[in-house]
């Protein structure tokens, strides 16, 4: 059994990565088309529409989602009662934001707001549709099959976004594509599923269930609010470019840390809430998923500090530069989000809620000092301050889960780290020296290409030469899914 779960995680896991790299590298690529199309300020303005449905979509599931993942034994009443629920809040959230619109189009300045809104916020009850299914899917760990929807799901989009941009629609191209997502992976989840609500309904189970998931809720929605609450700032006290430069940094910056965290984050909680009772356990395959996430996120992360200036110069126009010291700046938060991350889910699976809700008000405590020290400085200030906050986050998170598992402790991540931090930073000063030794000798699209083959090369075979344990396992998730054919030649 413990052998069949390992396996499963780690196929959960490679799964869920795969889909979230594929839909990362396709994001960038249509990113980097839009980005050519669109102009800072429909980025600017999106930044700001967008911000509230991203901020109270945790509201609709209310934490039950992965209450129900969590649960030992679920039926039909538990799932229908759910997704009853969730219709009914994500109906009640889309007229209170109807409601709200012309005062928050007023307060932020902008005109589009009262046309886009109310086609843009039709997200939250078609998304409310599938929560479900997804769960389902989730406690069965069938992430193959979620990855397949969400990635088509993206590239459906991700072509719409694209048709609209040429033909001159502006920041509706950004709303056509974060609608279609929606629209799109709902339809597929719904095909792809056999389960079909019921007229069932219990009152008791839903208060069972949000004796758990409301604690979870507080955390995700105080999360989201302060996840997007540097756009408003910027938005109302600076310019809806500016806006767009450090939206545009932060996004591209958020393909790769953002994906693969969904990707770790849904996996890691369904595999580690079955262990949760087996601590020495815990401890060691938390352990495995952080190594194998850091040893792919830090030359990531990386790459994208040394790389940031010749992509956009050679994939952009030179009115996107202002944006690549934002996108380096918070490439460096990036290189915390596994410890952080793996911590918080391990909290999440080993207490009961309360604890979750506790370090997140320690956290947004210390985030809001930071927020208003730098907003009123300048937008590199709020972008550094970001940093601050993923290590203060990286901290507590780490610290919360060593009250239930004591092996789980932060100077040891730490030491964990330092072969692969190491690694990456010679990668990155090979890197810089290779494109001064270059510099108007050879043309700089082949530069930029040149860089990213000769970085990767400096860190599979520094990993090689000092064998390390998550290139080992990485090697053998790969050839575990090359077909047995060629595994035998």
């Amino acid at each position: 059994m413990a052998t069949e779960l390992k396996n499963k995680v780690v196929k959960g896991v490679a799964w869920s990565t795969v889909e979230k790299v594929c839909s990362a590298l396709l994001q960038l690529a249509v990113s980097l088309v839009l980005l050519n199309l669109l102009s800072p300020t429909d980025y600017g303005i999106m930044a700001i529409v967008g911000a509230f449905p991203s901020i109270l979509m945790p509201l609709v599931d209310s934490g039950f989602s992965q209450a129900l993942i969590r649960k030992k034994e679920v039926d039909d009443i538990d799932y229908s009662s759910v997704f009853f629920v969730n219709i009914i809040i994500a109906l009640g959230l889309y007229g209170v934001l109807m409601a709200f619109t012309p005062a928050i189009a007023r307060f932020f300045d902008v005109l589009e707001f009262r046309q886009i809104a109310p086609v843009l916020y039709l997200l939250i009850p078609i998304n409310s549709l599938s929560n479900i299914q997804n769960a389902i899917l989730s406690r069965k760990m069938e992430f193959k099959h979620l990855s397949l929807y969400v990635l088509i799901a993206n590239a459906v989009a991700s072509g719409v976004a694209i048709w609209m941009a040429i033909e001159g629609m502006g920041v509706w191209a950004l709303v056509g594509q974060r609608l279609g997502v929606v629209i799109v992976k709902t339809a597929l989840l719904w095909v792809g599923s056999k389960w079909r609500p019921k007229w069932l309904f219990s009152l008791d189970r839903i208060r069972g269930m949000f004796r758990y998931g409301s604690r979870i809720l507080l955390s995700d929605l105080i999360s989201n609010v302060y996840y997007q609450i540097s756009n408003l700032f910027i938005g109302k006290f600076y310019t809806k470019v500016e806006l767009g430069y450090y939206d545009r940094g932060n996004k591209i910056k958020e393909m790769p840390v953002t994906s693969t965290i969904q990707a770790v984050l849904n996996v890691t909680f369904s595999a580690f809430s079955r262990q949760k009772d087996d601590k020495p356990k815990l401890t060691l395959n938390a352990r495995k998923v952080f190594m194998l996430w850091a040893f792919v996120m830090f030359p990531l992360m990386g790459g994208l500090i040394a790389i940031a200036e010749d992509m956009f110069r050679v994939l952009l126009t030179d009115v996107w530069l202002p944006a690549v010291p934002y996108l380096r700046i918070l490439s460096i938060a990036g290189l915390l989000a596994p410890l952080s991350v793996i911590s918080f889910n391990l909290v999440k699976v080993c207490s009961d809620g309360n604890m979750v809700f506790r370090i997140e008000f320690i956290k947004k405590m210390i985030a809001t000092a930071v927020l208003a020290i730098t907003i009123p400085i300048s937008v590199e200030a709020i972008a550094w301050g970001q940093v601050v906050i993923f290590v203060s986050d990286m901290v507590v998170n780490t610290l919360a889960a060593k009250r239930y598992l004591p092996e789980w402790r932060l100077w040891s991540r730490v030491v964990d780290s330092l072969p692969l931090l190491a690694m990456t930073a010679v990668m990155i000063v090979a890197i810089g020296l290779f494109g001064r030794a270059v510099a108007g000798i050879v043309p700089l699209g082949l530069v930029l290409v040149l860089k990213i083959v000769l970085g990767a090369l400096i860190y599979v075979a520094l990993a090689q030469l000092l064998r390390i344990d998550a290139w080992r396992d990485m090697k053998e998730i790969i050839i575990g899914y090359l077909p047995k054919r060629k595994r035998a030649e």
